[in-house]
């Protein structure tokens, strides 16, 4: 009895752990445990991906157009493959442009040039906003300073 109780309960926060969404590629209404696709087209774009990598196996100096052409795979899907360094893992050579520069790149959406422009950019501001805090400190509420001994200030 103890055991399907502790089943049960497990269920149910499974089952309140899930969301109803819908499907980004087809609409439909589905169970999500965090993902943005149904399970149907989940199982649908990884088969899309093995066709596609078969094929540019197949025919290694192929341009994305014609990707698309022989296989009726989505450009969308293709792009992703590219983005993720997909085929570079299968020896394949394909570069596209870095979305701030324009430099051709053959993984990921930035070059590293731009990346750690960004990354001091990102360490710069957190510094800034380390300071700020910092500056702050000492401006805390008039009670709590009484409390701590200091001399009440007009």
């Amino acid at each position: 009895m103890e055991r399907r109780a502790a089943v049960s309960v497990a269920v149910q926060i499974k089952f309140m752990a899930a969301k109803l969404k819908n499907c980004q590629v087809c609409g439909k209404v589905f169970m999500s445990t965090g993902g943005k696709i149904c399970p149907a087209c989940l199982d649908k774009q990884a088969d899309d991906e093995m066709v596609v990598i078969e094929y540019v196996r197949d025919h290694p100096k192929c341009k994305v157009h014609e990707i698309i052409e022989a296989t009726g795979v989505s450009e969308l899907i293709i792009k992703r493959l590219i983005e993720e360094g997909r085929f570079i893992q299968e020896g394949i050579d394909y570069s596209y442009p870095c979305k701030k520069c324009g430099q051709l790149i053959m993984k990921g959406k930035f070059c590293d040039k731009c990346m750690s422009e960004m990354q001091e950019e990102l360490k710069g501001v957190h510094s800034k906003i380390q300071e700020q805090r910092e500056a702050d400190r000492g401006h805390g509420m008039y009670s709590k300073d009484l409390k701590k001994g200091a001399t009440p200030t007009k």
